[in-house]
């Protein structure tokens, strides 16, 4: 999943109105006058993402599950039931589509399709089937993240990434999985954004909130431990610590292989957090900033990736002691974090011409309950986005950050990403006009 203080908070740890009628929100989505004249790709995915955990509800053979119901906890409240996506998912794809959508970002929970080492689910994988073929069915392209953070509990439990076997593991899972889904895929991704603890700490004031946290992160640990009976409980929320990246690095590589195996023309791809990191005054070291978070798995897509998956939600600027607050008077998301869209259009330069290969951008998006500062976050961030593409950086997609308000981690359903929002009681879904106005330039441009 990246981004500014608040939102790369989620990842450590981690609305307004519907606009009841079609012909009210085909007048309230009118394009900018900017967008009417864009040229974007032939085949260019227009779409929205979400992911299993924060998504589909009672998840109780994951890692997370287990964090969230042990005694201390770092999780603000518990998933439960998300927006229980799991039964409602063709609700969410018609929904995606009616608003001009042509492509759909989901993810695969392991721990539903091996919910034991080594036993695979029939069903479970039937289900995932189940949804590639509902997207096809509207008419929508199915994009598969094999593993968006979370893992079974069988697998923390015997060291997770710092496991040496985890790369065989995972590419394991993967081939499985392949072999029973790739058929339908459009594009795939073997990992949400692991090198994400790499980005907070280059985010302003992290040093400080992990001295806060750290002590009741480790009392959760070693109750999540005891609770599945083992003597160590590593999970991966937040992406990879530096120790562990190697491992996960090549089970990236392993996982590629695998599903390639399965289907040599699936274009498959790891999603980045990517934080537009700036310099700021002399002797700034931005450049070390970038070549810690960034490099080691840009190097990696040059090795075994078919694309980078941009996801950026802002920027931080470094200065020669390192990250620094925003400038004062910077306009402010609902989390109070830094309103900048033109992070996007700058990291999909960078990914690009760091690697070679295209890029989808997999996440964008901001936390506010203003629906028209989105709408303005959308207009911003695509500015920049078309004018990478009219400079020749080849981008397959915009995949918004998020179809649905949904649980954010460890701070659970207060943020509001989606384009969508949830009735958690009752799960209703009521679009936002934000979801109208991205769907009427997705129309606009559709190839």
């Amino acid at each position: 999943m990246e981004r500014d203080s608040t939102i790369t908070r989620r990842f450590l740890l981690t609305a307004a109105a519907a606009v009841a009628a079609s012909g009210l929100a085909e007048a309230a989505a009118t394009p900018a006058s900017g967008h009417r004249k864009a040229t974007y790709p032939a085949g260019f995915m227009w779409g929205a993402a979400t992911s299993g955990y924060q998504t589909e509800g009672n998840v109780v053979g994951a890692d997370l599950w287990v964090l969230e119901n042990v005694k201390p906890t770092i999780f603000a409240e518990r998933s439960g039931d998300a927006c229980d996506s799991y039964h409602r998912y063709e609700e969410d794809i018609a929904l995606l589509k009616s608003f001009g959508f042509d492509t759909y970002r989901f993810s695969l929970e392991w721990a539903r399709i091996e919910p034991e080492a080594g036993t695979f689910s029939n069903a479970e994988l039937d289900h995932y089937k189940r949804v590639i073929d509902a997207c096809r069915r509207n008419g929508v392209k199915p994009a598969v993240t094999f593993n968006h953070w979370t893992c079974p509990r069988w697998f923390a439990s015997a060291g997770g990434w710092s496991n040496a076997d985890s790369p065989q593991l995972f590419a394991r899972f993967c081939a499985r999985a392949a072999k029973h889904l790739a058929a339908g895929m459009e594009i795939a991704m073997t990992l949400n954004e692991p090198n994400g603890l790499q980005v907070v700490d280059w985010m302003p004031g992290m040093t400080a909130m992990m001295g806060q946290i750290k002590p009741i992160a480790e009392q959760m640990t070693a109750a999540a431990a005891k609770a599945t009976g083992s003597d160590r409980f590593v999970t991966s929320i937040g992406g990879g610590s530096r120790e562990v990246r190697p491992n996960i690095i090549a089970a990236h590589e392993a996982a590629y292989g695998a599903i390639k195996a399965e289907r040599s023309d699936l274009p498959v791809g790891v999603t980045l957090s990517m934080v537009d990191f700036q310099g700021k005054g002399p002797n700034s070291r931005v450049e070390e900033a970038r070549s810690d978070a960034y490099m080691p798995w840009l190097e990696a897509i040059r090795r075994a990736g078919d694309f980078t998956g941009v996801q950026n939600y802002g920027r931080t600027l470094i200065d020669a002691k390192g990250p620094i607050p925003a400038p004062p008077g910077a306009e402010r998301n609902g989390g109070g974090d830094e309103f900048y869209p033109a992070g996007l259009g700058n990291m999909v330069r960078y990914a690009h011409g760091m690697t070679g290969k295209p890029v989808c951008v997999t996440e964008n998006g901001i936390n506010t309950k203003d629906d028209k500062q989105r709408i303005r976050y959308i207009d911003g961030a695509l500015a920049g986005l078309l004018s990478a593409i009219r400079d020749g950086v080849p981008v397959l997609g915009y995949l918004h950050w998020s179809l649905l308000d949904n649980f954010e981690w460890t701070s659970g359903y207060g943020p509001t990403f989606g384009l969508v929002a949830v009735d958690r009681a009752t799960f209703k879904r009521t679009p936002k006009p934000s979801a109208y106005h991205l769907g009427a330039i997705a129309r606009a441009h559709r190839s």
